[in-house]
């Protein structure tokens, strides 16, 4: 029988994640009907180059932004805890001002080499004026991650789910007439109001956060924000070489336009695996990680709160995955479009693998969360260096289905690396309940990845796919109710209704 603390623990990480996950779910469903516009107006060549040209000003937001978004949500969530006003206000003054200061040299950044950018993405300088317009978008997406920092280091958990859907629903209703309209053309226009739409939710839902009026001069600033600078160096350079390596590889893939449909290909996996799937990693970090920084010091919680997120992420996930091994062909035709069911063959292993990242995801948070940007950046430096090697590598090898079964070495061999740096410096171990489901969870997926693999017959595979399916909901309904106790939260909803 678990302690109290662990019970509550997993009853906060369910809540989170179902608030969020539910948002998210929603801004899926939504997004789906502007994905389903896109890729039929741009194809898998448009599709391409949308994902070449947001590639291209991540690595640029990467390289400007010092790691302002990751360092802000600790400056907020530490000073929030100290319960002084005048620090917070301060604190936050101070970081916002920063997020401007890094957002104005990005602009100015890309401005300057706008032909450079064009002729590296492009293979020629004449599209040179489009990163000339994109310079707008850094103060943009800047201002708003100062804002986003906020919410999640409060963790105003239902603002920021509110603020996803409304602005997902908003962005949706500007990218289908845009792109119905002016097609190719459309994609600067989209990229830029997508990012001002999402700027006004996150300026309206943080103007209630209270502070009081600090008065700062501009030395100061400066001086206040070299800490948060150098912290944030570090990750901002891993985040810089994760975009190089993502962006080499879809140079690559791309073959100066000769295979643009395989980049399309690979852009449509990577939004399903990152969105669509990831929006339970991202359900669940926007409250994990604050909830970390907040007892970082004690190894003991920091243990407890890790295993616990382990084993809800893989509950939660692994129907997902299964779910999805059974659905995918349909998912993709009704999400894009026929042209697009060639995705699939990268799904075959890439599903899989994001099992094993429920795994490790958690783990990295413990390096980020005690500080230790050294330990951080070498762990990502590596998945980086792994990434860009193996992908391209197994793409030369097995063609799209080695791209996932690509993802499967990489994540297997970062797993290992991190786990052994997080049990050598913070004597993090996972307890016998979290390796039980963590095995479980890994043989359901690994059959699921055989079966796409080596069945022949459609029928039998789909039998296969289904009976797995039902049987990792069960599996992991059984193991949440031990845990949240499940069946009195149904008996609580029948009695509402019941009394009204």
């Amino acid at each position: 029988m678990e302690d109290d603390n662990t019970v509550n623990s997993h009853k906060e990480i369910i809540k989170a994640t179902g608030v969020f996950g539910f948002a998210q779910i929603l801004k899926m469903l939504v997004s789906v009907i502007g994905t389903k516009f896109v890729a039929i107006f741009l194809g898998p060549v448009g599709i391409g180059t949308v994902g070449l040209l947001n590639n291209t000003m991540g690595i640029i937001g990467s390289v400007t932004n010092f790691g302002l978004n990751i360092t802000g949500v600790r400056e907020v969530s530490s000073a929030y805890t100290d319960n002084d006003e005048k620090k917070f206000s301060e604190r936050l003054t101070v970081l916002q001002r920063w997020f401007l200061i890094v957002g104005l040299f990005g602009g100015m950044l890309t401005i300057l080499c706008s032909k450079l950018l064009s002729k590296w993405t492009f293979g020629k300088e004449e599209n040179y004026f489009w990163f000339v317009i994109l310079s707008v978008n850094f103060i943009l997406l800047s201002i708003s991650s100062g804002r986003y920092a906020v919410l999640q280091g409060l963790r105003k958990i239902k603002l920021i789910a509110v603020s996803n859907v409304l602005s997902s629903v908003s962005i949706t209703l500007v990218t289908v007439p845009i792109y119905f309209f002016f097609k190719f053309n459309g994609i600067i226009p989209v990229i830029l109001l997508s990012s001002l739409i999402s700027l006004l939710f996150n300026l309206y839902f943080t103007r209630n956060i209270k502070t009081i009026a600090v008065n700062i001069s501009l030395s100061e600033t400066i001086k206040k924000g070299k800490p948060l600078l150098k912290v944030g160096f570090l990750l901002s350079i891993n985040v810089i070489f994760g975009q190089i390596c993502n962006y080499i590889i879809k140079l690559y893939l791309n073959g100066n336009g000769a295979t643009s449909e395989v980049l399309g290909f690979y852009e449509v996996s990577s939004v399903v695996l990152l969105t669509y799937v990831g929006l339970v990693f991202n359900a669940m970090g926007t409250d994990f990680y604050p909830r970390l920084i907040a007892i970082k010091s004690d190894d003991i919680k920091v243990n407890q709160i890790v295993n616990d997120q382990i084993e809800v992420g893989l509950l939660i996930v692994t129907p997902l995955i299964s779910i999805l091994y059974l659905f995918s062909p349909f998912l993709i035709e009704i999400l894009y479009t026929k042209s697009f069911l060639d995705v699939t063959l990268i799904f075959k292993g890439a599903l899989f693998a994001v099992i094993i990242k429920t795994i490790i995801w958690p783990l990295a948070f413990i390096v980020l969360a005690k500080g230790q940007n050294k330990l951080y950046f070498k762990q990502e430096l590596l998945g980086d260096f792994l990434n860009i090697a193996i992908t391209i590598v197994f793409y030369r090898l097995f063609g799209l289905v080695g791209i996932g079964l690509a993802s499967i070495l990489i994540f297997t061999i970062s797993g290992i690396y991190i786990y052994l740096i997080v049990n050598k410096n913070f004597n993090f171990s996972i307890r016998k309940d979290t390796l039980k489901i963590l095995l479980v969870s890994l043989f359901i997926g690994l059959l699921n990845c055989i079966v796409v693999f080596f069945m022949d017959s459609p029928l039998t595979t789909y039998l296969i796919l289904g009976l797995l399916s039902c049987l990792s909901v069960f599996y992991s309904y059984k193991e949440l109710d031990k845990r949240i106790n499940i069946s009195s939260f149904y008996a609580k909803i029948r009695n509402r209704i019941k009394r009204h």
